[in-house]
């Protein structure tokens, strides 16, 4: 009997805390962003309240970071995304001036993986990363802090290439670039 009522004791007052009427804040943080999403004043305890809230700052968010981006390249897009070719082939001449797509920094800039030429990878906020692959020159080296258009290479003969990956995974350029 005595351990019955201990754990009843112990049960409610656990519990106790979830039925207390008094307000705490809550802070709502979205990881995908590493911000947060939710206005504390606009907080009330209706839950369609929150739901509608999160969405409009969501949406926001969304559309500032698609505002952000341009082509890295000019040229005709001749082979898209897909789950076998995880960026995009541009057909490209020879000298065209590649261009970073968005203010990062440069975490990559060389020739060791053969098979991409003279590439370079950014790395930019909110854990998106941008390769540029194929170069001919690069302009830019290890630690180089990048801005928006800012000429970071020139093409080589081959088909330029480009990839975009959202920390590890690969994501559709064609979704964020203008």
């Amino acid at each position: 009997m005595p351990v019955k009522l201990f754990t009843v004791l112990t049960v409610s007052i656990a519990l106790s805390g979830c039925f207390s009427s008094t307000k705490n804040k809550v802070v709502i943080v979205e990881k995908s962003f590493n911000q947060q999403n939710i206005n504390q004043n606009s907080w009330t305890d209706k839950t369609t309240n929150f739901k509608k809230t999160k969405q409009k700052s969501s949406n926001k968010k969304n559309k500032s970071i698609k505002k952000s981006w341009s082509i890295p390249v000019s040229g005709k897009i001749v082979k898209n995304f897909s789950k076998n070719h995880l960026g995009l082939t541009f057909k490209t001449q020879s000298g065209q001036s590649v261009r970073a797509i968005r203010d990062g920094k440069v975490v990559y800039s060389g020739d060791k993986m053969k098979s991409h030429g003279k590439m370079i990878i950014i790395k930019h906020p909110l854990g998106f990363y941008s390769s540029y692959t194929q170069n001919q020159i690069l302009k830019v080296t290890d630690g180089d802090e990048v801005s928006k258009g800012q000429i970071i290479a020139v093409t080589g003969k081959t088909p330029f290439y480009f990839e975009m990956k959202k920390f590890s995974s690969p994501i559709n350029p064609l979704k964020y670039l203008k």
